[in-house]
């Protein structure tokens, strides 16, 4: 009987210890399934080669130089796609803002001010709410707040078009950078602020459910 008492213990105290490791054991393993080679950005998998069935490259997990985070790099190139998409749509909405709506709009000169300011606090809050993570949306956010430089490039290239001399220009870039420039910041800002509490409340109301 006290045979019996002492194995029981052991087997429970032994428990936990297994569970630990292998938790430990799963956690390694997740990590080096991110693990790729630096060189050719090759997936190594769960078994690490000693060099790089793609380049060669000899593999030590236990260095830089030869492994990075494949997870990490997927990531970064999602931030800067981000941020260009950013750039892109600031520039379609600066060339369509200019020559769609203050060339054209004259019987609701609001709506050259709102339309703008709409799609630029609008878009990052629906990114920041919908996305599974908030960088990407912040870096589309920082991207879209050059609308302010693509503004003044669009009404420089319409000045130039009508034949204006570029030493001639009607561009006041003090004013703009001064004025326009936090304004267009502080929209987008409240844009994400939005977009965020959007976020927690449907993550709240998923928690409930």
């Amino acid at each position: 009987m006290p045979n019996l008492e002492e194995n029981a213990v052991e087997s429970k105290g032994a428990a936990p210890a297994q569970s630990a490791l292998a938790d430990s054991n799963g956690a390694s393993d997740v990590h080096a399934v991110h693990l790729g080679c630096r060189r050719c950005l090759q997936p190594l998998g769960n078994a690490i080669p000693c060099r790089c069935p793609e380049c060669g490259l000899a593999i030590d997990p236990s260095d830089p130089r030869s492994v990075c985070d494949l997870r990490k790099r997927r990531q970064r190139v999602e931030l800067m796609a981000m941020f260009v998409a950013g750039v892109a749509v600031a520039g379609l909405l600066a060339f369509g803002w200019w020559f769609g709506l203050m060339k054209r709009n004259e019987w609701l000169p609001m709506l050259n001010v709102i339309a703008p300011v709409v799609v630029l606090a609008v878009v990052p809050a629906v990114l920041c709410a919908r996305l599974s993570r908030v960088r990407p949306a912040i870096a589309y956010a920082i991207g879209s707040w050059t609308f302010v430089g693509w503004s003044m490039v669009v009404i420089a290239i319409d000045q130039l078009w009508q034949g204006v001399p570029i030493s001639s220009l009607e561009i006041d870039i003090r004013s703009t950078l001064l004025v326009a420039a936090p304004i267009i910041a502080l929209v987008i800002a409240v844009g994400l602020g939005v977009g965020g509490l959007i976020r927690k409340s449907i993550r709240w109301a998923q928690t409930k459910a």
